[in-house]
């Protein structure tokens, strides 16, 4: 099982318990002790799970589930809350708080684990999840650029197209598991960029053929094209050989084919009237 989880856990046994028995079915596990850490580090990696305890040392775990909920990358995210103890007052709170899940110390991981399992499964088989990167997709994709159409088409925003070229010769000589690292990769790059900067409405997900979608204020979107290139130029020649790095190419039946980059389309309100998605992206789509 491939996915993400976020344990926002100040008790250090509860963090290794369930740690240790993610990490055993494949799952990448990010920790935090504190609320204000859990949600930077979820907007740094966009978790598909976010388990979250009800009490942490600097603030309220249901207050944590609230910003959560506000904020429009971790809105989708399922969210597992954790309690101290059966208190039905505290279980509807969390719910109606916005969490998917609720659970009790002391915690049966195996428990834990497959209700992750089954969230991040329901994810991927409903369209809202990329099961690679982990990130938005499909519907949610799509309800995003609805938004922009419909509700903002003179806001001011940046709605951005990453694109990995020439990944399908890297694929052929690597192979397709090496392929997904670099999207891996790519969607942390982005993540990571996003989340040095608390901006509420900001989206990231992951449009298919190799493209992620972004949706960021307009003033920031050159500052963040350039972060974002440069750390993928840096980060991507790591899963080349030392031969392809010094050509500047690779070779796949006999002929030359150059090195994965990221390209950048952008569109902003004015170069519209944007009347429908198709539309939207015919632009974006260069």
């Amino acid at each position: 099982m491939k996915g993400r989880v976020l344990i926002i856990e100040d008790l250090a046994a509860n963090r290794t318990l369930l740690g240790e028995r993610l990490k055993q079915e494949d799952v990448e596990v990010v920790e935090a002790e504190t609320g204000e850490a859990g949600l930077r580090e979820a907007l740094r990696v966009i978790p598909q799970v976010i388990l979250l305890s009800t009490s942490l040392p600097d603030t309220s775990g249901l207050e944590i589930a609230r910003r959560l909920r506000d904020i429009n990358r971790t809105k989708h995210v399922f969210l597992m809350m954790i309690g101290d103890e059966e208190n039905r007052e505290e279980r509807l709170t969390a719910l109606e708080a916005g969490a998917n899940d609720f659970v009790t110390s002391p915690l049966d991981p195996d428990l834990v684990m497959l209700r992750v399992r089954n969230a991040i499964q329901r994810a991927n088989s409903e369209n809202t999840t990329d099961p690679i990167t982990g990130m938005p997709a499909g519907r949610r994709v799509q309800s995003q650029l609805m938004r922009l159409v419909r509700d903002e088409p003179e806001g001011d925003w940046a709605l951005m197209r990453f694109h990995v070229r020439n990944l399908d010769p890297f694929r052929e000589v690597h192979g397709f598991m090496a392929g997904d690292d670099i999207l891996r990769a790519t969607a942390r790059i982005l993540a990571e960029a996003l989340g040095r900067e608390s901006v509420e409405e900001d989206f990231i997900g992951f449009g298919g053929h190799d493209d992620f979608i972004v949706i960021t204020d307009a003033d920031r979107a050159e500052r963040l094209r350039e972060e974002v290139q440069s750390g993928f130029e840096e980060a991507v020649r790591a899963f080349y050989g030392f031969m392809e790095r010094e050509r500047g190419t690779i070779e796949f039946e006999g002929e030359q084919y150059p090195l994965a980059e990221l390209t950048v389309q952008t569109v902003v309100p004015e170069d519209g009237p944007f009347y429908d998605i198709r539309s939207l992206t015919e632009v974006l789509a260069g």
